[in-house]
């Protein structure tokens, strides 16, 4: 019943967007981080400028009670990426697919809210004092944003379960990107997936040895879930996939730094200074120390179902753990890697439940992998009206901001 939940509204998701695919203020305000754009001149195609791409991201949220009955019948939220207007005109292919790509993940999660609300409005005229609020969650997280690829991640989740969908998009064209068109020889990727998954999993699971291979084996390249990263490529495999489902979400990422051949150069030129956004309770991974490595990075908060909000920030590195109390409707964490080579975490707390939006913003510095909590400051993303914001691709405006820290 489970998989067979999910895998109709990821379905329903991967559908859509492949057919789409292929036709400082005052301490007392809040600051804004407006997005302006950086550039780096990629080695391999010197006369080339690699710009961080301008986005902004919409929020919609329905929230259903039953008459004056104090629990909530159903949560419904989600989002959906598209470019600022700044990009539109320069990228018109990729603008046009977004736009289409978020008018359809718009319908498709509103007519799974309104199957929730029926379906909760009858569990609860059977048992009301058992029942249990019906949640539906949809974030559009980006992972990568310049003028060569665009990549995000749909992280869906319900009460029964969650699933994870990587996009990836070639910035110019417009078009949906393939393993063939990123990696030089596909063929390589089980065994260097393997390596890393029987390493973290052990060996002694039943199925540790042959899992990985199965996967790659009975899917196709166009249902294997990845993202293209700014340092290599990471793959999602949802619960059970690969490993028991206990273990829950897997995140494997193989980086260019250690796989030098493996990748098509055209995707490995990439700005200095970049932001990644993190889905909580997943480890994502990049090299933090410096070493060539492969560190890890989980964000997470303890959520409180009656009351709504976050009574704790989780943060884990390899070496390193984090943890305070707060009060937040909402947590957006990112990765900021900055052009001198440093490492940072942001944190951006929903303070206020609504549509103003209060928001503050917490950032950790990961030096060594320590994590490190530098301060905290009133600011959001410049709000556009109608729940939308602009995404903060552009790190140094963080830093402008925090400069006093």
């Amino acid at each position: 019943m489970l998989m067979g939940k999910l895998k109709r509204i990821i379905g329903i998701l991967l559908v859509l967007c492949f057919t789409v695919a292929f036709t400082s203020c005052g301490e007392d305000s809040p600051q804004e981080v407006t997005p302006n754009e950086t550039t780096q001149t990629a080695e391999n195609e010197p006369s080339e400028e690699i710009t961080v791409l301008s986005l902004n991201k919409e929020y919609v949220s329905h929230y259903e009670w039953y008459e004056d009955y104090p629990k909530m019948l159903v949560r419904s939220e989600y989002s959906t990426v598209t470019l600022d207007e700044s990009a539109q005109k320069k990228y018109s292919a990729l603008s046009q697919i977004l736009s289409e790509a978020s008018v359809m993940r718009k319908r498709t999660m509103e007519d799974e809210k309104d199957n929730l609300l029926a379906d909760a409005t009858r569990e609860f005229m059977n048992d009301g004092e058992a029942f249990s609020t019906c949640i539906s969650t949809l974030d559009v997280k980006v992972r990568r944003a310049d003028s060569v690829a665009l990549s995000i991640l749909e992280d869906y989740c319900s009460d029964y379960g969650r699933a994870l969908n990587g996009l990836n998009y070639d910035t110019k064209s417009g078009n949906l990107l393939t393993l063939s068109d990123v990696v030089t020889d596909v063929s390589k990727l089980p065994s260097a997936v393997e390596n890393i998954v029987l390493k973290r999993i052990g060996e002694e699971d039943s199925t540790g040895e042959t899992a990985v291979s199965d996967y790659f084996n009975i899917t196709s390249q166009d249902d294997i879930n990845w993202t293209l990263e700014y340092n290599g490529i990471t793959f999602w495999f949802n619960p059970g996939e690969i490993a028991p489902t206990n273990f829950g979400v897997q995140t494997v990422t193989l980086t260019f730094a250690q796989y030098p051949d493996l990748f098509n150069e055209k995707y490995t030129a990439v700005p200095d200074a970049y932001t990644v956004a993190l889905p909580l309770a997943s480890w994502s991974y990049t090299d933090v120390t410096g070493d060539k490595q492969a560190d890890g990075i989980f964000v997470t908060g303890d959520y409180d179902e009656d009351s709504g909000v976050y009574n704790t920030l989780c943060i884990d590195t390899d070496t390193s753990q984090y943890e305070e109390e707060l009060f937040a409707y909402g947590l957006d964490p990112y990765y900021v890697k900055s052009a001198d080579g440093n490492s940072y975490i942001c944190v951006f707390s929903l303070n206020e439940a609504g549509e103003t939006r209060d928001t503050s913003c917490t950032v950790f510095s990961l030096e060594n992998g320590v994590i490190k909590n530098l301060g905290t400051k009133d600011i959001a993303p410049v709000n556009k009206g109608n729940n939308v914001l602009a995404l903060p691709t552009n790190p140094e405006n963080l830093f402008s901001v925090f400069a006093d820290f």
